[in-house]
């Protein structure tokens, strides 16, 4: 049984069928890529897996070639250790002594220079309530050396032409070498903590300046150099082992430095300006005495900042100091 459409359902009909043939060829388009897509995804998940199983071949192998080498490199250091033992207990031998009796030195040595260290630390001490007692204010730099390890381009004359004060014939001999244990040494220490007189050809005084530089301490307990500048202050070859200055002048900042420095022990300064006394090691602060308020600024375990009263029953009573004559001293102005 037939049904007669009309023209217009017909027409209907026609554009419904061309609709979906048309969403039919984009189907079969969409389809046909995603295909494409899928074969490109497995081709690229291939070449992954290919990859992947190389570098994990190859990773095997570093790992495997890793522990040969630290088990070469255990070798090694194993045999270097023994031979270096070796070469140290022949030198000990040699020396008649034994790796106790080196200890003993060893610790001995470190007992010196911390005994040095203190005793520096006390002249400073006595220098500025010196100071105090003579209503003014004179700097110091001190610094505690190894002179037979110091590097030259760590420290170097501080004014050209200086003259060295220690090469006087008053410091020679052994009585009267400036040991810091000896008396002697305080004239050194007030040359270094009055001014520097300026004069022209007539010997007429033009002006002074400070004696910034610094003096220097071996380790047998003797002053040796006296104005000598640190070298490096400004550069950054050992700021890694430096803390950064809290308080203080240009000449703490070149104490902090040079205590870093594997020749330096110590360095000590006391303030031009108020006669503090601060004490560096190994670049870093450790403690500092106030001649004014008569106190002292410690560290706890933690690096905190401590401040008590000092004992002043510690300072011993400072003599008057004695007129230091600095004309040969004196620089000539042209």
């Amino acid at each position: 049984m037939f049904k007669i459409l009309s023209g217009q359902k017909y027409r209907s009909m026609l554009s419904e069928q061309k609709q979906l043939q048309e969403r039919c060829h984009e189907l079969e388009k969409e389809i046909k890529t995603l295909v494409g897509e899928r074969e490109q995804l497995l081709e690229t998940k291939l070449e992954q897996e290919e990859e992947l199983e190389e570098r994990s071949t190859s990773l095997t192998e570093l790992s495997e070639n890793y522990n040969e080498l630290q088990i070469k490199l255990s070798e090694i250091e194993e045999k270097t250790k023994e031979n270096i033992d070796s070469v140290v207990e022949e030198t000990i031998n040699g020396l008649g002594l034994n790796r106790t009796q080196i200890e003993k030195l060893q610790s001995d040595r470190k007992d010196l220079i911390q005994l040095y260290i203190n005793k520096l630390y006390s002249l400073a001490r006595h220098f500025a309530m010196s100071s105090r007692g003579m209503e003014k204010n004179r700097g110091l730099f001190v610094v505690l050396a190894d002179y037979r390890n110091m590097a030259g381009e760590n420290f170097s004359e501080f004014h050209d032409g200086q003259l060295e004060h220690l090469d006087q014939s008053k410091y020679k001999g052994i009585d009267f070498l400036p040991h810091i244990f000896s008396t002697k040494v305080n004239e050194v220490l007030a040359f270094m903590g009055e001014k520097t007189f300026l004069r022209d050809e007539t010997g007429k005084v033009t002006g002074h300046e400070e004696r910034d530089g610094a003096l220097l301490i071996d380790l047998q307990g003797v002053a040796f150099r006296t104005c000598m500048m640190v070298e490096g202050v400004r550069t950054y070859r050992v700021y890694d082992k430096v803390e950064r200055l809290t308080k203080g002048s240009a000449r703490h900042n070149a104490a902090l430095y040079a205590s870093s420095l594997d020749e330096v022990m110590a360095a000590i300064v006391v303030s031009e300006e108020t006669s503090e006394v601060t004490l560096f090691i190994d670049g870093q602060f450790v403690k500092s005495f106030d001649p004014l308020s008569n106190s002292e600024t410690t560290r706890d375990a933690d690096g905190n900042f401590i401040q008590t009263e000092s004992d002043t029953k510690a300072i011993e009573a400072v003599e008057a100091e004695t007129e230091t004559i600095v004309s040969e001293e004196d620089y000539t102005t042209t």
